[in-house]
Parts: C-alpha cells; sequence; structure tokens
C-alpha cells in the first residue's frame, strides 16, 4: 500500500512524484522495474526507439476494477453511452456537472461526491473517460480527456459546473480554452503542466536524456497537430474567467503541492483550499474536500426569493 492507503500499482505511470519515499523499489510492478532497466541501455543506443515505446506507455492507461466503496454509485445511477463512445453514469434532474477521474481512474471513484451534489440539487454526469472503464478505446492523452467534457456538455445541453481529478483538472482547463462554457468548476490535486508531467513520466521510466528529448519533443509537436497551445494548461488558464476552486493535499506525493500553487496563480478568479493528510486519492472521499466543492459549486447558482 502507498502512504495514501492505496494500492500503488495504481501509481504506476505517469503520475510519479519521484520523492515519494513510500514507494519501495520491491512495490514497482515488475513489467515498469523491467522497461526502466532496458531504457538507461536502448534509450541511449536508439533514443527515438526508447522514445516511441514509452509514448506507447504513456498513453495506454490500465483498467481497474471499482473498490467496494464505489460499487454504491453504480447501482445508484443510471450508466448511458454517448455516439461517441463514452460511457457516463447520470444521476439526479438539476443542473448538471461533470465529474472526471484522472489517469487510469474512473467514473465510479466519485462516488462520495454523489450524494453531496444531488442532496444540494444538482445533477451529476461522472465519465469514464476515453480508454477508461466502460468507455471506447484504449490508447488516451490529456486533450481527449478535454474533448469528453466537450461531447458531454453537448449530450446534455450545457454544464453548470465541472470536477476533475488529477489529469482530469488539467482537462477541464483545456475544455475551457476550447469553447467548454462553465459557471464554476473545481479542481483537485492536478497537475499545472504537462511538460513538467512527460518529465516526471520520463524520469520514472529512467529515459537518458537524448530519449526524453524526443519524447518530451514527439509530444509537443502531436499537442500542436491537435490544434493545441504547446504551454499547455498554464496558458489555457491565463484566458480562462470560470471561477474556480483549486483543492490540494499538502501531502499529495504524485502531484506536488506546489502545482496547485502554480494553478491558483495564473488562473483569475481561482480560489486554492489546502487540505491535509488525504494524499492524492484519499482526498475523494475527504468529507472536508467534499463540503467544500459542493458549497462552492451551489454558491454560483441564482438564489431563490
Amino acid at each position: 500500500m502507498g502512504s495514501d492507503g492505496e494500492p500503488v500499482a495504481d501509481k504506476w505511470p505517469p503520475f510519479v512524484h519521484l520523492g515519494d519515499t513510500s514507494v519501495m523499489a520491491n512495490d514497482i510492478p515488475a513489467g515498469i522495474r523491467i522497461i526502466r532497466g532496458a531504457n538507461r541501455t536502448l534509450g541511449r543506443v536508439a533514443p527515438s526507439l526508447a522514445s516511441r515505446l514509452s509514448r506507447r506507455i504513456f498513453s495506454t492507461p490500465r483498467k481497474f476494477a471499482p473498490r467496494e466503496w464505489e460499487v454504491p454509485f453504480e447501482t445508484m445511477a443510471r450508466r448511458e453511452r454517448l455516439p461517441s463512445g463514452l460511457s457516463v453514469l447520470r444521476a439526479g434532474d438539476g443542473p448538471p456537472v461533470a465529474l472526471i477521474h484522472g489517469w487510469e481512474g474512473r467514473a465510479t471513484q466519485f462516488a462520495a461526491f454523489a450524494p453531496a451534489l444531488l442532496a444540494h440539487g444538482f445533477s451529476v454526469v461522472a465519465i469514464d473517460a476515453p480508454g477508461h472503464g466502460h468507455s471506447r478505446g484504449k490508447q488516451t492523452d490529456p486533450y481527449r480527456f478535454a474533448e469528453a467534457l466537450i461531447d458531454v456538455s453537448a449530450h446534455v445541453g450545457s454544464l453548470y459546473g465541472a470536477v476533475g481529478h488529477s489529469m482530469g483538472g488539467g482537462s477541464i482547463a483545456l475544455a475551457l480554452s476550447s469553447g467548454l462554457s462553465l459557471s464554476r468548476a473545481a479542481i483537485i490535486a492536478s497537475p499545472s503542466s504537462l511538460h513538467d508531467v512527460l518529465h516526471r513520466f520520463s524520469a520514472a521510466m529512467h529515459l537518458p536524456p537524448k530519449a526524453t528529448d524526443h519524447f518530451v519533443r514527439d509530444a509537443r509537436r502531436r499537442i500542436v497537430a491537435r490544434g493545441y497551445r504547446t504551454d499547455d494548461i498554464e496558458g489555457a488558464l491565463r484566458a480562462v474567467t470560470v471561477p474556480a476552486l483549486v483543492v490540494h493535499a499538502r501531502d499529495d506525493k504524485e502531484v506536488p503541492f506546489a502545482d496547485a500553487e502554480r494553478i491558483a496563480g495564473f488562473w483569475p478568479g481561482s480560489t486554492l483550499l489546502p487540505v491535509e493528510r488525504v494524499g492524492h486519492r484519499r482526498i475523494l472521499r475527504d468529507p472536508i474536500t467534499i463540503a467544500a466543492i459542493t458549497e462552492y459549486l451551489g454558491a454560483g447558482l441564482p438564489r431563490e426569493d
């Protein structure tokens, strides 16, 4: 188990914070250990090949079954499949709030959020991102996450708000910069820069410098080809006017708390809420986080006279 009480296997890759001393070498999946060893040699003699192999790993999420505490959400909500192949869980009849998980996550990870949001009068649309959960596809990236949010907004008519965890939070920023309309947003434990994520992944996979350069350059080329800016999340946020609550645990070992400070610094109208001792994943069940986000979203609703 990792320091936040979740199996370490769920953390590899890509959001690896190498300062996490609680992750011991024997806890790293054997396949990752083999690839890391091979990259030390392959990355020097054939950096382009090592880069391509790493990109495939980076963009191919593994799927994990819902944990016991997530199951009630699956049973109380209705599952729908959109024409695009996205699978979502829907519940409630109020202003719709999209919920989007992080890398190798799933819609049911918002099981603790759903009752609070429903009780506040919202409806929820929890998304299995492309290549995750019940949605179609095998490979994905943050930009497909963002496109999924835009797709869901079109499907429900419009979204009132969105809550994103980890990569899901970053995808909200990207979607807003691409035309998604929201009244309010909440970002949980999210990275502030795709560039940093790429370099963390490269370090975690033990890619030598030349292979890392190939890996990052190829990723940037693909970003431009999809019509996005290469300064990614920061560049997207500087032009966003939607109010947002940025929530991050100080003890997050996968995405450093400094990322939240950066996001709050360059997102106009955002508010930073530090929380304690809930790590990167337990934050999704943290009563303080859930209450703060629910109240923040609710504060943007028109008041009844």
